[in-house]
């Protein structure tokens, strides 16, 4: 009853956040909606159900989930959904699973190209689609509860195409008050963004809540290996830098959802000293995963189990090096251990909850821990 309860309240509080008004470059004024109450108490939590990862949702923790994340349907330049990976009719078992235990189901509608970007964003007439399009999604799949949108760039965009992603988000954010009253509309915003791509103070006031990325600070192109979400130390590639720089912004904490990674990077390394520089690209290692699921990676745990977790002293991650033909390889991962810290900062510091990517990648053993963290026994 009192599971039940929480995600009533949180459902509620989600639906009637504030949202601000249309940007200047949109093709029409949008009204600002009336802000809202505060979050409710406790966290909110959710994860990503990866569409290459199959029937791997059948062993996710449901009774901890407050919604789940189908990842993804995608965008192109012209504000058209040209991929959705099945997305809804060869996912009915997830969506009958997740409703059966009370889990709210959102999807993710995302891109992943700065060219597709940078043409769709300037363009009124192609925003004015890409907003239709997704509410017809959206109406197409009864019993939602939201939205999640994915726009990663990682490089400078025009003004233009910035102001224009602000404008889309708060006009989506107004049809979906209007059209599609109680579904909540959720952002993933980058850790730093250096290349300023985003109105981070904006999407704040417009979205629901954030999900902030919170992992690949060392990522597959990194000069270095290390941690890919230290919580401190690694100098400004920690949870505590990334979540002080949207507090900056006025985000209040309630609206900030850390991402967390059940993978890693394995590296090929100068040397067998930790952090060493990177002699090429990293490739991905799930902590763990069905073995029909990234079949020719290998897994984190394996790994450490077979080389040996040394742990960094100063952000508590683990890692392991091990030499073959070819040289020195690292490999970096979250463990139990480094996720309750995780776990323990977002506690610590107010913070709306967990975005857990990807789901398929976790273990009965990581969702024991979810559950005393999040889930404590009343």
């Amino acid at each position: 009853m009192i599971r039940a309860q929480y995600r009533r309240a949180h459902r509620v509080a989600l639906t009637f956040a504030s949202a601000a008004a249309l940007s200047s470059c949109a093709s029409a004024v949008v009204p600002t909606d009336p802000p809202g109450p505060a979050l409710p108490d406790g966290a909110f939590v959710t994860g990503y159900h990866a569409y290459w990862a199959g029937e791997s949702w059948r062993d996710y923790p449901m009774d901890v989930l407050d919604e789940l994340f189908f990842f993804e349907t995608e965008v192109d330049g012209d504000g058209r959904l040209f991929d959705t990976h099945g997305w809804p009719g060869e996912w009915r078992g997830l969506l009958d699973a997740a409703s059966a235990s009370g889990v709210g189901v959102t999807p993710t509608v995302s891109m992943h190209d700065p060219e597709a970007f940078e043409a769709l964003f300037p363009d009124p007439e192609r925003i004015d689609r890409l907003v239709t399009s997704i509410m017809t999604l959206l109406a197409g799949t009864p019993g939602l509860t939201g939205l999640h949108l994915d726009f990663e760039v990682f490089q400078p965009v025009s003004a233009e195409a910035r102001d224009g992603f602000t404008a889309f988000v708060a006009s989506l954010s107004h049809s979906m008050k209007r059209d599609s009253p109680g579904l909540a509309l959720s952002v993933f915003t980058l850790a730093f963004d250096d290349d300023d791509v985003y109105n981070e103070r904006a999407l704040g006031e417009i979205a629901d809540y954030l999900i902030v990325q919170g992992y690949d600070f060392h990522s597959s192109g990194s000069q270095n290996a290390g941690p890919l979400g230290a919580v401190e130390g690694w100098g400004r590639l920690n949870w505590g830098t990334v979540v002080d720089r949207f507090e900056g912004f006025g985000v209040p904490p309630h609206k900030l959802v850390m991402s967390v990674p059940l993978y890693g990077y394995e590296w090929p390394v100068e040397s067998d000293e930790m952090g060493a520089a990177t002699r090429g690209q990293g490739e991905t290692v799930p902590y763990a995963a069905p073995e029909n699921v990234l079949i020719d990676a290998p897994r984190a745990e394996d790994r450490a189990a077979e080389f040996g977790a040394q742990r960094d002293p100063v952000s508590g991650t683990p890692w392991y090096v091990f030499q073959g033909e070819e040289g020195w390889t690292q490999g970096w991962f979250d463990d139990a251990e480094s996720l309750r810290a995780k776990y323990d900062f977002v506690r610590s510091r107010g913070l709306g909850g967990i975005a857990i990517f990807p789901l398929a990648y976790g273990t009965p053993g990581l969702w024991a821990d979810l559950r005393n963290a999040f889930r404590p026994r009343q």
